[in-house]
C-alpha cells in the first residue's frame, strides 16, 4: 500500500491537448483584443488629425474659465470618458456575446457596464492627482521633463504595487486570516527554512498572489482555495507565491516599470516634438503641454506599450516558471502541482498550449502545458542534482 501511493505520488500527469472549441474561442478573443488595441490607436489619430481635440481643448478652457488645471482635468476626463466609449461595442462583445455563445457564465449588461466605467473613473482620479504634474515639467523643463517625468512616476508604481493591492482591495473583497493549523504549521516551515519571519497569509479575492513591498508584503490566497485544492496542492501553492516573497520580485516590478517610462516618455520627448513641428496646423496646438497634446502623448506610449509587450511578457512568464521551480523545491510537491494545473484545463475554454499570438500578446505566465511537463520532469533533488535556489531556502532535499 505505501508503495503503491508512493508510485501514486511520482506518477507523471498527462498534458491535456487543446479541443477544437478553445481553439475557436481563443481565436475570436484574439481578433476581438486585436480590433479594441486598433480603436484604442485610431481614437487618439482621429482626435489629432481633424484637430477635434483642439477644439474639445477650446471648449473645456471655456467651461473652466481658462485656469491651466482645471482644463487640463475636464480635457482628460472627457478623453478618457470617450476612449471608454470607443471600445465599448469591441468588450461587450468579447465579454457578453462570444462568452455566451461558447456557453460561458455572463455578467448582465449594467454589471458589465459597472465593470467597464469603474476603472475609468479611477483612472479619471488618478489623472486629476497627478498629471498636471507632468505637464507642469514639460513647460518648465522642456529638454530634461521627461527624465524627471520618470522618476515621478515611481510614487504612483508604488501606490499601484502597494496601496490598491493592501489597503484598497481589501476594502472591496472579504480578506481574512489563514486559519487552517495544520497547513499554517507547514507554511511557518517554509518560512523558517527561507530564514524570513513570520509571513502574513490572506485568504479572499479571486487569485494567488503576494502584494506589497518590504514590511507591506503579504500572501493573498484565493477565496476557498481549501475546498478546490488539496493540502499538497495549498503548500505548493504557497511555496510558489514565496518566492516572489523571498527573491522580492515586486521590487523588480518596480524597476522595470521605471525603465519602460523612462524609454516611453524620451519616446514621446523625441517624436511628439516632430509631429507638431510638422502637423501643427492640423492638430491645433502647438506646444507639448496643450492639454490638446493629450492624445498625442497617449498614441505614441500606446505604440510602445504595444511594441515592447512581447517582451513584458516574455519576462514576467520566465519569473513565474522560475517560481514553480522554487516552489516544487521547496515543497517537493510534484504530482500536486501538475494536478492542478491540469483541473485549471478543465475550467472553461483554457488552452493548455498556447498559438504564438496569444503567447507573445497576452500571456504573462507559461501555458499550463509547459507547467504540467515541468512539474512531471523536475525533481533534481531525487538525483542528487544541485538546487537552483539552494542557497536561499533551507531546501530539505530528501
Amino acid at each position: 500500500m505505501l508503495m503503491s501511493s508512493t508510485a501514486a505520488a511520482f506518477a507523471a500527469v498527462a498534458v491535456p491537448e487543446n479541443t477544437a472549441q478553445a481553439n475557436a474561442y481563443a481565436f475570436q478573443a484574439e481578433l476581438l483584443w486585436s480590433a479594441a488595441q486598433v480603436a484604442g490607436l485610431l481614437f487618439p489619430a482621429f482626435l489629432l488629425f481633424t484637430g477635434l481635440g483642439a477644439k474639445l481643448r477650446t471648449l473645456c478652457a471655456r467651461w473652466t474659465g481658462g485656469g491651466r488645471y482645471r482644463t487640463l482635468t475636464l480635457f482628460t476626463t472627457f478623453y478618457l470618458l470617450l476612449s471608454a466609449l470607443v471600445v465599448l461595442p469591441i468588450r461587450y462583445w468579447r465579454v457578453i456575446v462570444l462568452e455566451g455563445q461558447f456557453g460561458q457564465p455572463v455578467d448582465s449588461v449594467p454589471q458589465f457596464l459597472i465593470n467597464h466605467f469603474v476603472p475609468v473613473g479611477a483612472q479619471i482620479v488618478v489623472a486629476a492627482l497627478v498629471l498636471w504634474l507632468f505637464m507642469a515639467l514639460i513647460r518648465k523643463a522642456p529638454r530634461t521633463w521627461w527624465r524627471w517625468s520618470a522618476l515621478a512616476s515611481v510614487p504612483v508604481f508604488f501606490a499601484v504595487l502597494v496601496a490598491l493591492p493592501v489597503f484598497v482591495d481589501p476594502l472591496m473583497a472579504d480578506y481574512k486570516p489563514f486559519t487552517d493549523k495544520v497547513l499554517l504549521a507547514k507554511i511557518e516551515s517554509f518560512a523558517q527554512r527561507c530564514g524570513i519571519g513570520e509571513i502574513p497569509v490572506f485568504v479572499g479575492g479571486d487569485d494567488d498572489t503576494v502584494v506589497g513591498l518590504g514590511p507591506t508584503n503579504r500572501v493573498f490566497l484565493e477565496d476557498g482555495i481549501q475546498k478546490r485544492e488539496t493540502s499538497g496542492q495549498v503548500e505548493f501553492t504557497v511555496a510558489h507565491e514565496l518566492k516572489h516573497y523571498v527573491i522580492g520580485d515586486n521590487w523588480k516590478a518596480l524597476a522595470i516599470l521605471f525603465a519602460f517610462a523612462l524609454a516611453g516618455l524620451w519616446l514621446v520627448n523625441r517624436y511628439a516634438r516632430r509631429a507638431i513641428a510638422r502637423w501643427h496646423r492640423r492638430f491645433g496646438f502647438e506646444e507639448l503641454y496643450d492639454p490638446a497634446a493629450l492624445p498625442l502623448i497617449a498614441l505614441i506610449l500606446s505604440l510602445f506599450w504595444l511594441c515592447i509587450l512581447p517582451l513584458f511578457n516574455w519576462e514576467a512568464r520566465h519569473i513565474e516558471m522560475e517560481a514553480d521551480r522554487f516552489g516544487l523545491e521547496l515543497s517537493h510537491q510534484n504530482h500536486a502541482a501538475a494536478e492542478l494545473f491540469a483541473t485549471w484545463v478543465q475550467k472553461g475554454l483554457s488552452q493548455p498550449r498556447y498559438d504564438l499570438f496569444f503567447m507573445l500578446f497576452r500571456q504573462t505566465h507559461p501555458s499550463l502545458a509547459e507547467r504540467i511537463e515541468f512539474a512531471n520532469t523536475y525533481h533534481p533533488w531525487r538525483d542528487g542534482q544541485p538546487l537552483v535556489y539552494g542557497d536561499v531556502c533551507k531546501m530539505d532535499v530528501k
